[in-house]
């Protein structure tokens, strides 16, 4: 199967669309591949081409949200100021909202092995204490509820971002996030 055939890739949009859908209706554990199958318009044989069951099918989703996140947050954790921060992660938030249907869609789900939400916090928590580990005094203890705290925050403002498509608004609080930065800068003396 050729991945780049424009069939292939319109059926498997398909397959990802129809699921996000059944997602946002009913719980992931309730959702079947008939279920799947019927609402695309697609049998059996065309879903098994793409996917190998509707966990392989939701880890692709995951995995594409939370690479998306990454890349973002690297950037993110190199900014100096806070303003320097606003300008890295709002295109990053517009992917993310445009997203926001899928991404809230995608939280609910938890399984052994698909997860995003908690993916995501330890992402944060991860690489806010890998960046911080060389700039900050503080003990090991300190640091981790430190990052703890910030991926707590940065999870809190993007889900209500995602939820009121509300990234402009939060934007107009910047003195709310000085203040932070403050808290942040003063704990790494």
């Amino acid at each position: 199967m050729n991945q780049n055939d424009l069939r292939v890739i319109k059926t498997r949009k398909n397959i990802e669309n129809v699921f996000l859908s059944l997602l946002m209706e009913k719980d992931f554990h309730k959702i079947t591949i008939q279920d799947i199958l019927d609402r695309a318009l697609i049998n059996r044989s065309t879903f098994y081409k793409h996917y190998t069951d509707k966990y392989q099918l939701a880890e692709a989703l995951c995995s594409e949200i939370l690479d998306t996140l990454k890349s973002g947050v690297i950037d993110r954790l190199d900014c100096d100021t806070v303003e320097d921060a606003f300008m890295v992660i709002k295109p990053l938030y517009q992917v993310l909202e445009d997203r926001s249907e899928e991404i809230l869609a995608l939280f609910t789900i938890h399984t052994d092995s698909i997860h995003l939400y908690e993916d995501m916090s330890d992402f944060l928590q991860k690489s806010f204490y890998e960046s911080q580990k060389l700039k900050n005094k503080q003990s090991p203890e300190i640091l981790d509820y430190l990052s703890n705290l910030y991926a707590s925050l940065v999870l809190t403002a993007m889900k209500w971002c995602l939820k009121n498509k509300g990234y402009e608004e939060l934007t107009k609080h910047t003195q709310l996030f000085m203040k932070l930065d403050e808290v942040f800068e003063y704990t790494s003396i």
